[in-house]
């Protein structure tokens, strides 16, 4: 188990024939220390009705549990999709019960966000990787 205060995670999110999927990789001093990604609960529905971005929801809050696990206090977390940073911050308004779930969820965690805009499918290579695993999830039969 990582023991440290803060670490870098790059999260995504993908959606396919109704199917969402998250991943998460998280780094320290630029090395991987832990990835995770997989298929939604198909029992929330809100996820699911978000599709891709149901995905990034997850993955963020999938993230913050490791950190609450792990023992890390501060991260840094690289998302493309701009809704991420903006619900967190309050600069966008949570309005669906999804959002609103998750404002409220990372207002408890007991990990401080430095939230990084990334542009998608750019070739940045671990935005790609949390990517691919998203996407690995939902190609699964």
């Amino acid at each position: 188990m990582y023991r440290g205060k803060g670490v870098e995670i790059d999260v995504d999110g993908s959606w396919r024939a109704d199917k969402v999927g998250y991943g998460l990789v998280v780094r320290r001093d630029g090395a991987e220390i832990y990835r995770e990604g997989g298929l939604v609960p198909a029992e929330d529905a809100d996820l699911s009705q978000h599709r891709q971005i149901g995905g990034e929801i997850y993955a963020v809050v999938q993230a913050v549990r490791w950190c609450a696990r792990a023992g890390v206090t501060d991260c840094t977390l690289y998302h493309d999709y701009e809704g991420l940073a903006r619900w967190a911050t309050g600069e966008w308004k949570a309005r669906t019960p999804l959002t609103r779930r998750y404002v409220a969820f990372l207002q408890k965690a007991p990990v401080r966000i430095t939230w990084v805009k990334v542009p998608a499918h750019q070739g940045l290579h671990w935005n790609e990787v949390a990517n691919q695993i998203a996407q690995a999830a939902v190609a699964e039969t």
